[in-house]
């Protein structure tokens, strides 16, 4: 609540949330991931080094940015995303931290027990083996991916986990939601979009569900119905994305947020202040708000 009103009384353009793409490598080869056709040598070659992590997350907190989202690929793929972590936290930055859990040992659980996120949210895929590793075509990775769910909830670290529905884990999807319901306090999400390839390929949008396949599995869970016809009923709001809200690439490339990379600002030759009040308000959208004063949804992250 008092985020909220601290938000409130901001600017209309404000960098309030940052959703940093810190790495396009992943150890995991999900079938519907969008990012996954960058998860190469080439490419992870030209990601920013430490050095210039800390310099951007200096920037960012000198700007007042106050949520930081770490996503990927996989973060913890990365060797230095734990000193990278441990600096925003020293920050001052509210981080999250989008994760697959695989990489999670006791030692790097430990780690963000000492110095706890705002959350982990961990995307669990299944409740059996077979339908996991179908989705992540990584063996093991169920294993993994639930003993690192266990060492988080051991250590009181703020967690959430989420599913996107798919045609490969669609009869488990109802199941999972029960199975965190049991765990207590941990929230469930469920993601139902499928995007594109970041090059363009739409393979991963054929493991989507059709309309109507999404209307039938909702139509199984009155909460999840429920949700789904508020959602139904509200006018899609405008994109508000670069007013409050900004995305990096693992180049250090500023862009409007993770679905419209159309115009980018390099962070590496520019400053964050720069780039985000002179240059991202120019950025296409087709689905941007006029820049007029408004809320700020402050656990929102586009992913």
């Amino acid at each position: 609540m008092l985020a909220q009103e601290f938000a409130d009384r901001l600017p209309a353009r404000f960098p309030y949330t940052c959703q940093w793409e810190i790495t396009w490598r992943c150890n995991l080869r999900c079938v519907m991931c969008y990012t996954d056709c960058f998860n190469r040598a080439d490419l992870v070659n030209q990601e920013l080094p430490t050095e210039n992590v800390r310099r951007i997350l200096d920037e960012l907190a000198d700007a007042g940015c106050v949520e930081l989202c770490f996503t990927g690929g996989e973060p913890f793929a990365r060797a230095d995303f734990l000193d990278i972590y441990d600096y925003a936290i020293r920050n001052g930055f509210l981080v999250t931290i989008f994760s697959n859990g695989t990489l999670i040992t006791e030692a790097v659980a430990d780690r963000l027990a000492h110095s706890p996120p705002y959350r982990v949210e961990i995307s669990l895929h299944g409740l059996t083996h077979q339908t996991f590793e179908q989705v992540t075509q990584g063996r093991g990775s169920y294993d993994r991916c639930m003993a690192a769910i266990e060492l988080l909830r051991a250590r009181e670290v703020p967690l959430v986990l989420k599913a996107t529905a798919l045609s490969l884990n669609k009869d488990e999807i109802l199941p999972m939601k029960r199975y965190v319901e049991r765990l207590g306090s941990i929230p469930f999400k469920l993601g139902e979009e499928v995007r594109p390839g970041l090059d363009g390929n739409r393979a991963p949008m054929r493991w989507g569900l059709s309309e109507e396949k999404l209307a039938e599995l909702n139509r199984q869970d009155p909460q999840v119905w429920r949700e789904a016809c508020q959602r139904a009923a509200q006018e899609p709001p405008a994109c508000r994305s670069g007013l409050r809200t900004f995305h990096i690439d693992p180049c250090g490339r500023l862009q409007l947020c993770s679905g419209n990379r159309q115009q980018s600002y390099d962070l590496r030759t520019g400053s964050f202040e720069d780039g985000f009040y002179h240059h991202l308000p120019s950025f296409p959208c087709a689905w941007k708000a006029p820049a007029t004063p408004g809320l700020v949804h402050v656990e929102r992250h586009h992913a």
